[in-house]
């Protein structure tokens, strides 16, 4: 294993981190393009004139935009759940996805309150349970779709 501190953040599986270590480098590879695209287009044709906040936002998006790109290429893989391979297992990952989901929910909910404090006024209050409830089904959606592009993608290597 080659020593890095990306090794951190990437799975045991040697398969699984091969194909993570892929999406990260064509994530890298498109947002050079795109950074190269945006500098042509305003030297040559647009000639923006950006302050530095929005320059600063802009650069912002990049890393998260890399991030973005890497996490969907990976849950649209269908590499995540190795181990589902018949409806018994499927019924249980996704049963565990579902609790999963309401663990991070309420976790995210508790640092939202640390964060902003308890709200003082209606929409505060509106806005302080809808935005975990919308994180939490965000959450599980993701998790579902990837257990079930992992469990079509393992039904096929066994046939």
């Amino acid at each position: 294993m080659i020593l890095s501190f990306l090794n951190v953040f990437l799975p045991e599986d040697e398969y699984k981190r091969l194909r993570v270590l892929y999406f990260m480098a064509e994530a890298a590879f498109l947002m050079g393009g795109l950074l190269m695209l945006g500098s042509a287009l305003n030297n040559y044709w647009l000639k923006w004139n950006l302050d530095s906040t929005e320059v600063t936002f802009i650069l912002m998006m990049f890393p998260m935009l890399m991030v973005g790109y890497t996490y969907f290429r990976y849950i649209f893989s269908g590499i995540e759940h190795t181990e589902v391979s018949n409806k018994r297992g499927y019924k249980e990952e996704r049963r565990v996805a579902g609790k999963r989901a309401l663990l991070v929910g309420v976790l995210f909910f508790i640092i939202f309150v640390i964060v902003k404090g308890i709200p003082t006024n209606y929409y505060e209050r509106i806005d302080m349970i809808a935005l975990p409830i919308v994180f939490t089904l965000l959450y599980f959606l993701f998790d579902l779709v990837s257990l079930k592009r992992s469990a079509k993608k393992n039904n096929e290597l066994e046939d």
